[in-house]
Formats: structure tokens, C-alpha cells, sequence
């Protein structure tokens, strides 16, 4: 029994020390301002307060230690300001930790803006607490929030297809815009732009209905307190790789007031085709071919770049009196190197007999990168059977002239082998000569 006793007594004298301590802390909120309005200190308290959304509060809270703090000091001290009662999440701002001495006075700045979706005209409670591990101190005000006499809203801003985006290509920008303030808004430019780039374009809303208007349906059918507004972007084929800055501004209030609200985007650009410095030529301009016959153009490649180029050559003009074909059919030119191609163009045999002008392009993909004027000069039957006369009377000439040669070649090898026999004889002549013999006589006869 005794010791039942014991228990609920030391039971007791736990939970009195607990509501002791609760009910005076070891530091006391002496002072409390909201933007510079003293809402709270001495014998001024001002339990309601009037503010507006999307207004920024500045809250200073002035606090005091006891004279007699047990072991001297309060570790861990937070000051803490709140709005209780907003729909979609927490407004509040809270100090860093700070010990509170004995009798010290300290001072903690907080600010809480005021969200632009809070539901106007409605009271809240604004929340002052300094607050430890073991004390509590707190002040209560009475907040009245009011729509703002002008205020639209960017609700949101959609990119589509997306925020990545490849140079040359479109963007759609959609955005929302809300009134939340208190009076109608007529003619609301929304502009949608990419400054970096150069590119903007702009709509007009032609008027926006409060949201008490709408509350109430104090409205025609076609008046609403929210617009949609869509815009298309083209981004510039010369874009650079990077992030942009995608800005929506809404200009309203007869041009008095601006909201900006931007988003991010990713763009990436158009790769640079290849240096490719290619000098071409052809072999001649003009060309003579027979009905039913070709003739040939040839083109010449120097690649003087860096990198190696590919070209096609089309050619314009030679249907329905001809036809044409170019091998090879693509030409590749290597860096600092050459190549050539050959254009041949037939006449069909009932083509008309005159000059005719057909269009080389040489092509590097769509491109045209050189263009030349050709002539095709088609020869008749009677031109073509005249060019053949012409051509047998120089070739039976020609033969005469070779037997001439053959023939006056021949007299002149007769002549100097007739020279050579002649020689010839004169010297066995000589060698074949009578000999003479002398025979001296004897002396003794000469005495008879």
C-alpha cells in the first residue's frame, strides 16, 4: 500500500513539473512585427491582420531569456512562423538553432510569401512559435488574405512535342493563364518567345472573369476566369547545340502590369556538312554528232578541301530529241585528289539537223554546286553523205600520193643500181688486161 503510495506521488509531482515547465518557458516572445506593423509587444496586440496574395511578409520576432535559467542557457532554439489552414502544402519559415542566455534579448527575421492559389477572402491563422526540446512559446494572429485588385497567373506552359528539340524544327508552346485578381482583365497580350534566337510570337486574350464572378455565375456562357493559348516556334536551321530560355509573357492592366514566367529547352543543331572545295570543268562546250550517233562530254574533278566529296551529274534539255547517260554514275572525289566523268549524248536518228542547248548540273546531294551550257549540233543525212565524198577524195588522193612515192622511190633505187653495175665493170676490165713478156737476145748471135 505504502508503496502504491509512493508511485502516484511521484507520478504527480512528474506531471506538475511537466505542466510548470510548460507553462513558463525558459523564454518568453516579447515582440512580434508583420512588415514593420508592431502586431505584438508591450500592451499592443493587433490579433488581426490584413494581407494579399502573392504578398511577400516580412515577420521579425523579438524574444527574451529569464532572469533564471536552470545551468545558465537554452540549447537548440528554433523560431518558427506559419500559416495553418492552406490547402496544398505548408507556408512557413524557420530560424536557424541558437542557444537563449539568461536575460538576453535576440531577434529572428522570417519571411512567408503568401501563395497566388490560397483561397481569397477567407481568414487564416498566422502561427509565431520559439520552441526547444523542452519549452514552447507561441502567438496567434488572425490573417485576412485579399485577392490582389490586378493579378493574373501563368498556371502552366507545356512543350510539345518536347523540350528537346532539333534545330529547323517546330514547337508548339501551350499555356494557361488565370485571373486571381479581383476586377476583370480585358485585352490580355500573351507573347511566346526565345530570345537567344530571335524567334517570338504573340496572341491576345480578349478578356478573363474573376473567379468570384465565376463562383457566383455572374457570367455569359462564353466567359471564363482561365484561357488556353497555343503558339508555334520554329527553331532556326542555324541553331546552336545548348539550352535556351523559352519565355511566356503576359502583358495586362491596360500595359501596366507584366508577368514572365520561362522554361528550359534543349536544342540540338543541324550538323555542318563537310568542307568540300571542288574546282570542276569540262573538256568543251560544244560537240558535233551524226542522227543516230553519240558523242561525249568529260567532266574534271579537284577536290582542294579537306574532305571528300560525292556529286551526281543531271542533265536538262536532251529529251525528246536525244538521250544522254553519265559513267560513272556517282563521282567520288578524294580530299586533294581528281576524278572525271563522261557525259555521252545520242541523237536519235529522226532528230531535227540543228544546234541544240542542254543544262549539266552537278549536284552534291540536293545541291547544285555547278551548272554548264552545252551545245549539241545534230548533222543531217546530206551533210553526213557530203562529210563522206569529202572524206573518200582525201583518202584516194592520199593513196595516190603513197604510189607516187612508191614509184618515184623505185626509179631512184633502179638508177643507183645501174650506177653500181657500171663501176663494177670498168674494174674487171683492167684486171683482165693482155700481159707483156720481154725476152732480151743472146749476145753470141749477135757476132754471127
Amino acid at each position: 500500500m505504502k508503496s502504491t503510495l509512493i508511485t502516484a506521488l511521484l507520478f504527480l509531482f512528474t506531471v506538475c513539473v511537466g505542466l510548470v515547465s510548460a507553462a513558463a518557458p525558459d523564454y518568453t516572445i516579447i515582440g512580434v512585427e508583420v512588415n514593420d506593423l508592431q502586431a505584438f509587444g508591450g500592451s499592443t496586440t493587433i490579433p488581426n491582420l490584413d494581407v494579399e496574395r502573392g504578398e511577400t511578409i516580412e515577420i521579425e520576432v523579438t524574444l527574451q531569456g529569464n532572469a533564471t535559467i536552470p545551468g545558465g542557457q537554452v540549447p537548440d532554439v528554433r523560431v518558427e512562423a506559419r500559416i495553418v489552414g492552406y490547402e496544398f502544402g505548408t507556408v512557413s519559415d524557420i530560424s536557424d538553432i541558437f542557444s537563449v542566455d539568461e536575460g538576453l534579448v535576440y531577434k529572428k527575421r522570417l519571411t512567408l510569401v503568401i501563395p497566388e492559389d490560397i483561397d481569397a477572402s477567407e481568414l487564416y491563422t498566422l502561427r509565431v512559435e520559439a520552441s526547444d526540446s523542452r519549452n514552447e512559446d507561441q502567438i496567434e494572429f488572425t490573417l485576412n488574405i485579399d485577392e490582389q485588385r490586378h493579378s493574373l497567373n501563368i498556371f502552366d506552359i507545356l512543350v510539345n512535342p518536347s523540350s528537346n528539340v532539333v534545330a529547323g524544327q517546330p514547337i508548339f508552346v501551350i499555356s494557361r493563364i488565370e485571373n486571381l485578381g479581383e476586377l476583370k482583365e480585358d485585352d490580355v497580350r500573351v507573347t511566346a518567345s526565345i530570345p537567344e534566337l530571335g524567334v517570338s510570337t504573340s496572341n491576345f486574350i480578349d478578356e478573363l472573369i474573376t473567379e468570384l464572378q465565376e463562383e457566383e455565375e455572374e457570367f455569359r456562357l462564353d466567359e471564363q476566369s482561365s484561357r488556353q493559348l497555343e503558339f508555334l516556334l520554329r527553331i532556326p536551321e542555324d541553331a546552336q547545340t545548348g539550352e535556351y530560355t523559352l519565355k511566356v509573357d503576359v502583358l495586362y492592366n491596360r500595359g501596366h502590369s507584366l508577368l514572365t514566367e520561362t522554361r528550359k529547352i534543349f536544342v540540338k543543331g543541324m550538323e555542318k556538312p563537310k568542307e568540300v572545295d571542288t574546282l570542276i570543268n569540262i573538256d568543251s562546250t560544244t560537240k558535233r554528232v551524226n542522227q543516230n550517233e553519240e558523242t561525249s562530254f568529260k567532266l574534271m574533278f579537284a577536290n582542294m578541301g579537306t574532305e571528300k566529296g560525292l556529286y551526281t551529274v543531271q542533265v536538262d534539255g536532251v529529251a525528246p530529241w536525244g538521250q544522254y547517260r553519265v559513267e560513272p554514275g556517282f563521282i567520288t572525289v578524294q580530299a586533294d585528289g581528281t576524278a572525271e566523268a563522261n557525259i555521252f549524248i545520242r541523237a536519235n536518228d529522226n532528230a531535227e539537223p540543228r544546234n541544240y542547248v542542254s543544262v549539266v548540273r552537278v549536284m552534291m546531294g540536293r545541291e547544285i554546286v555547278h551548272e554548264f551550257n552545252v551545245n549539241t549540233e545534230v548533222v543531217g543525212v546530206a551533210q553526213k553523205t557530203s562529210t563522206t565524198t569529202v572524206k573518200t577524195v582525201l583518202a584516194v588522193i592520199f593513196i595516190i600520193l603513197v604510189i607516187a612515192l612508191v614509184v618515184l622511190g623505185l626509179i631512184i633505187a633502179f638508177r643507183k643500181m645501174k650506177e653500181d653495175n657500171e663501176g663494177s665493170e670498168t674494174m674487171t676490165n683492167v684486171a683482165e688486161g693482155q700481159t707483156y713478156y720481154y725476152y732480151p737476145q743472146y749476145q753470141g748471135n749477135q757476132r754471127r
